[in-house]
């Protein structure tokens, strides 16, 4: 039996909330838990310094929230619009997003994190993309990181417990409600946890893809909800962008507002500025580059009229249909020629001039001019050991954001009762979002999960006072997840485990990611069954290995069944990837057909472990509440408490 290789502990103590997840949204959830007297927490983490928050960010990391500053006309319903109009969204789920960002907001500024603010006290904002106001605002590149750590000084302060090289392998489920994890510690170790609750703030599954923006410290839990069969919505749903890939990072913002010069390169060596066949002339290709910048997420609706996600699929077909490297080059402006014309930053168009020019940028090169910009964007690069001033960097457009996740409530409950998703691996998003709103989301679904927690949580709960029975469930778990494991063979060869990995995530990353070509998506499905069926030789290694290597063969077959049945019932390229086939990539170039009938839909998929099968379905978003704002009458429903 697999588990009979490691010793496996149940531990007594019974915790009323257990947060898997060391991110911005996990160590969230743990402190509001704290704070409103829910105080046995602990926070359970693969490695604390690993993760998404941590570790990611872009030219000055964007936080999305409701307006605060200057003369602009906001509210939360204005901004829970916003969020709606991102398509395949609820609107209760955006209502709740929008009301809770300014809370939430001036909780990070309340803990340390330094948002600019005016002389008198107002918080600046600017236009990120899909944003009609300006809502954003930033600390620099590192946003996320720094929200991080402050909330982790906050949790150390309140000496929350924090289990480290620990990570969650299975959800204890009984009667359709959770009550504890199973979990892997020091990869030498099972130990059983019981939780009234169970909180997954693990991220995005970033390790379904090969070619991906995420850091490689970041590898996801998904698998482990979708196991459970946690029912998933918009799953498929991923957002895209340009990206440097020696250094994983987003090359968003400054890093294209100061129109850098593309190149690509042959395997002959020989360079070409390939976005000139592209534009009709300098001025849109520079205005293109530009927008670029606040446009960064790959979306099909702007490919037409030489629009900036043009510039996305021309790297595309440069790297993956014509096999060249492709390049950013801040040190000189794109060169054009005869044809288009030559770059002249005084014919930029005037979007892009005015901007440069306010913002007292209007130098001779790409590098000079985000020296002025965004010094910090700069040095980012520098603390890497790559110098913009000299190197160009190597670019590719890949995944760095998923959209979807777990089906969750507005309180950011799942299917399974107990059991709560935050953050990246809660699917609240929709097909698109403004940039930096998933920062917000993350905050906001622990803080709304943390108060239903606090206002339900029962002192005596009988399911967990017989500790026989309790013992008697987690067995009756713990056998059941050694099935998954029946065609582990331990034949003291070399694992396949890590072999197997590769082979799901180039293929994912081939047929499932920025461009999707349903030949390849049933292509993909084949190997995936195919592979089902194999024994799998294990030398008795990193069982982490395996864990990983299932979690992402549920999720790849939940992505490509997704896909499959969102093709075969009519959709069309939207959010940020096209649907199609690379036969058809002159037409592409055009534009393509956009989806219109899944917009007010919300597709769900949940895994089936006992026939290794995937059940979809979709549903109609749920409409932006239209509440009654009397105030004596929320005052009495306030009073009456509202949840139950």
């Amino acid at each position: 039996m697999f588990f009979l290789k490691q010793p496996v502990s149940i531990q007594e103590k019974i915790y009323d909330a257990l947060i898997v997840g060391s991110g911005a949204a996990g160590y969230n959830c743990a402190l509001h838990l704290f704070d409103k007297g829910t105080q046995n927490v602990a926070v359970i983490t693969e490695n604390r310094l690993n993760g998404i928050s941590r570790n990611t960010g872009s030219d000055k990391q964007t936080y999305y929230k409701m307006s605060c500053a200057g003369n602009v006309s906001d509210s939360p319903l204005q901004t829970a619009q916003t969020l709606f109009e991102g398509l395949s969204m609820d609107g209760d789920i955006a209502l709740c997003e929008a009301a809770h960002s300014i809370e939430e907001f001036f909780h990070l500024v309340s803990i340390g994190v330094d948002f600019p603010r005016t002389k008198y006290g107002e918080f600046a904002g600017y236009k990120t993309d899909n944003d009609p106001l300006q809502r954003a605002s930033s600390i620099g590149p590192y946003t996320s990181k720094k929200m991080t750590e402050c909330l982790e000084a906050e949790v150390f302060k309140r000496k929350i417990q924090v289990i480290d090289k620990t990570r969650a392998v299975k959800i204890l489920i009984e009667n359709g409600r959770a009550f504890g994890l199973i979990c892997f510690e020091n990869s030498s170790e099972f130990k059983v946890y019981f939780s009234k609750n169970i909180v997954f703030a693990c991220g995005g599954p970033a390790g379904i893809y090969k070619d991906t923006v995420y850091p490689v410290s970041h590898f996801g839990a998904s698998g482990v909800l979708a196991r459970e069969g946690v029912v998933l919505a918009n799953i498929a749903e991923w957002q895209h962008g340009i990206c440097s890939t020696k250094f994983r990072w987003n090359l968003s913002g400054s890093y294209q507002q100061v129109i850098p010069r593309y190149i690509s390169v042959d395997e002959n060596g020989k360079e070409r500025d390939f976005l000139n066949g592209y534009f009709p002339n300098m001025t849109s290709l520079a205005e293109a580059v530009f927008l670029k910048g606040y446009q960064w997420p790959f979306d099909p609706q702007k490919i037409p009229h030489f629009g900036s996600s043009l510039i996305d699929l021309a790297v595309f077909i440069e790297r993956r249909l014509k096999k060249r490297k492709v390049f950013l080059d801040f040190t000189e402006n794109p060169k054009g020629n005869e044809k288009i014309g030559f770059f002249d930053l005084s014919k930029i168009g005037k979007t892009a001039f005015d901007y440069l020019n306010a913002s007292d940028a209007v130098e001779k090169t790409p590098i000079e001019r985000l020296l002025k910009i965004n010094p910090q964007a700069f040095d980012l690069y520098k603390s890497h050991k790559i110098d913009l001033s000299k190197e160009r960097i190597e670019i590719d457009v890949l995944p760095q954001h998923n959209n979807g996740g777990a089906e969750v409530n507005i309180w950011w409950e799942t299917s399974i009762k107990n059991l709560f998703a935050v953050g990246e691996c809660a699917g609240t998003h929709g097909a698109g979002r403004p940039g930096g709103a998933a920062l917000n989301a993350g905050q906001v679904g622990g803080l709304r999960a943390a108060s239903y927690i606090s206002k339900t949580l029962k002192k005596e709960d009988a399911f967990f006072e017989n500790s026989a029975a309790l013992k008697k469930a987690a067995q009756i778990n713990l056998a059941d997840f050694e099935k998954d494991f029946d065609n582990i063979v331990f034949d003291g060869k070399s694992a396949a485990c890590a072999e197997i990995l590769k082979t799901l995530q180039e293929n994912n990353s081939a047929y499932c990611s920025f461009f999707r070509d349903i030949e390849g998506v049933k292509k993909n499905l084949l190997e995936i069954k195919k592979l089902s069926k194999e024994k799998i030789p294990f030398s008795g290694g990193n069982l982490t290995e395996v864990f990983k290597m299932k979690e992402i063969f549920i999720m790849t077959k939940l992505l490509n069944e997704t896909i499959l049945y969102y093709a075969e019932k009519g959709g069309k390229s939207r959010g940020s990837y096209i649907l199609g086939s690379l036969f058809d990539i002159e037409k592409i170039k055009l534009g393509v057909e956009i989806d219109g009938e899944f917009s007010d839909k919300i597709i769900l998929s949940k895994y089936k472990a006992q026939e290794d099968a995937v059940e979809i379905a979709s549903r109609n978003v749920r409409a932006l509440p239209q509440e009654d704002y009397w105030f004596e009458k929320v005052w009495k429903e306030f009073l009456q408490g509202y949840i139950n």
